[in-house]
């Protein structure tokens, strides 16, 4: 299908398509959802920002968003929560904060039941409502293993098996379905799944205690007339329970983690400077992970992005968004680039990564005696041509390899000492910049081929992947879905840096 004919279909569906809201009850999930939104608010009200409530929330958050985004047995999600920590965590609270003794105790009875619980209303709501030859995309926002939900699927239509795990990047390509349904609300999904129709037939379910939003209906943002309206090209109805167990309304994020607070967290823990620390900021990833990278402009964070066509790029702690997944290395303790680098520079390369150090080190020792503009003026006036504070922070960072310009590096080695061996320590910067440059390509292309064998769709679902790499022992990359990117500067230890913390556990740092 050629591109003129499928924005033809697209604006043939823009004008006329069907949504339709369908409810679905689950009492346990209901008595669950309501009794975690009460104690969420009893917490705030505490005007407490205490790391074990934090924590204690986080955990329940996840277990409510996971079980009303599945199709699967509330059961299949036992081991998503671990249920030790979790009680220990209910205990402490409790002990900390009787007055929540009642509704922490009330929540956890409502979880236990849905951790033993068979019951699976979307499952059972499809089964009832869908179970024709119609070939249908299934939408979800996430899934632990998509595997399982794929075999699940294949068991309950094993007549006429019509439904595709659809993920919604897929609906931006020139993917069209004889029905599409989307579970969970439309606050969970990107404008352009409604916006873009790929059906003229959209099912919408979603539990009846969750808030109901009508889709922004904006087509074609750039024109001055909209092609469609909510009363003229969409047809929507809604499919409403006549009994609801639950008459309270719950907004489910589909961000679990509370990254304000865990920001105030932070700051409170991470006041301390020494001599040592650098300037970072906090990337808040899936699976309640997070990870500091220094702030400045190196592109040195290496993302997978589904949406462009180079898959794999590196950017700047400055220029990720929530639409990319972050790689990071997880199967060897030292960086592969510089394990590869190092082969390359061969006996020479632990002297010549010393003395580099060296001159690093000393750099960084000024900018925490003298301001970053004093340094700046020095730098200048000493023959350095494209010194100001930005440039300066990257020159320090042991992301950086050497500034661009000798003339700027000459300048440096006479602020620190060392103008006599200049010539020696750029020459030697120069190679270590080379060899990186050659490893990091090498790694980039062994990275761009295992991703290349994978199912990305996967990984939008479950938001995790690990690859591994060949002929690198031990060597992989996991990707994690970006979730937020904080704009508060911390001072943390150089050790601090590029490694995966757990944000539901902060008393570690």
């Amino acid at each position: 299908m050629n591109s003129l004919t499928n924005v033809n279909k697209l604006f043939e569906m823009t004008n006329n398509y069907y949504l339709r809201f369908n409810e679905i009850s689950s009492k346990p999930l209901a008595e669950y959802a309501l009794s975690l939104k009460v104690l969420e608010y009893k917490v705030h009200n505490l005007d407490e920002s205490d790391i074990l409530l934090l924590d204690l929330l986080t955990l329940l958050r996840k277990f409510r968003f996971i079980l009303s985004a599945s199709p699967l047995p509330f059961s299949s999600h036992k081991e998503i929560i671990n249920g030790r920590e979790l009680t220990r965590l209910s205990i402490q609270c409790k002990l900390m904060y009787p007055s929540l003794k009642y509704d922490i105790d009330t929540v956890m009875d409502n979880y236990r039941v849905l951790h033993n619980s068979s019951e699976k209303p979307v499952l059972e709501y499809l089964r009832s409502n869908f179970n024709d030859k119609i070939a249908t995309g299934l939408v979800i926002k996430t899934a632990s293993d998509l595997n399982a939900i794929e075999e699940v699927l294949k068991r309950t239509f094993i007549t006429h098996n019509t439904f595709t795990i659809v993920t919604p990047s897929k609906l931006k390509k020139d993917n069209f379905y004889n029905r599409l349904i989307i579970l969970g609300p439309t606050y969970w999904y990107p404008d352009f799944v409604f916006n873009c129709p790929r059906s003229q037939t959209i099912e919408i379910i979603s539990y009846d205690w969750q808030l109901f939003r009508a889709p922004k209906m904006q087509y074609f943002i750039e024109s001055e007339s909209k092609i469609s309206t909510l009363n003229h090209g969409c047809d929507i109805f809604v499919n409403k329970r006549n009994e609801s167990p639950l008459t309270e309304i719950i907004e489910v994020n589909d961000q679990i983690v509370d990254y304000k607070k865990v920001e105030k967290t932070l700051s409170a823990r991470l006041k301390h400077t020494t001599s040592d620390s650098v300037k970072a900021k906090l990337v808040g990833l899936t699976d309640m992970k997070g990870i500091f990278f220094e702030d400045h402009s190196i592109k040195n964070i290496w993302t997978i992005s589904l949406q462009s066509e180079e898959q794999v790029t590196k950017c700047s702690i400055n220029k990720l968004d929530t639409d990319s997944y972050l790689l990071i290395r997880t199967g060897t303790g030292r960086d592969i680039i510089q394990i590869k680098a190092d082969e390359y520079l061969g006996k020479r390369a632990a002297k010549i990564r010393h003395r580099h150090s060296i001159w690093k080190k000393r750099l960084h020792n000024y900018t925490t005696k003298y301001a970053a503009e004093r340094i700046c003026r020095y730098l200048r006036r000493h023959g350095g041509i494209r010194a100001n504070e930005v440039n300066l922070r990257n020159w320090i960072s042991n992301d950086y390899i050497k500034p661009r310009e000798y003339k700027d590096f000459l300048a440096i080695m006479k602020l620190v000492k060392l103008e006599e061996h200049a010539e020696k320590l750029w020459k030697e910067a120069d190679e270590l910049f080379r060899a990186h440059q050659r490893a990091g390509t090498v790694i980039r292309n062994l990275i761009i081929q295992e991703i290349n064998k994978s199912n990305l769709g996967k990984l939008e679902i479950e938001q995790k992947m690990t690859f591994g790499l060949p002929d690198a022992e031990n060597a992989t990359f996991t990707a994690y879905k970006i979730e937020y990117v904080s704009q508060v500067v911390y001072q943390v230890q150089p050790q601090q840096l590029r490694n995966l913390i757990d944000l539901y556990h902060l008393g570690g740092l």
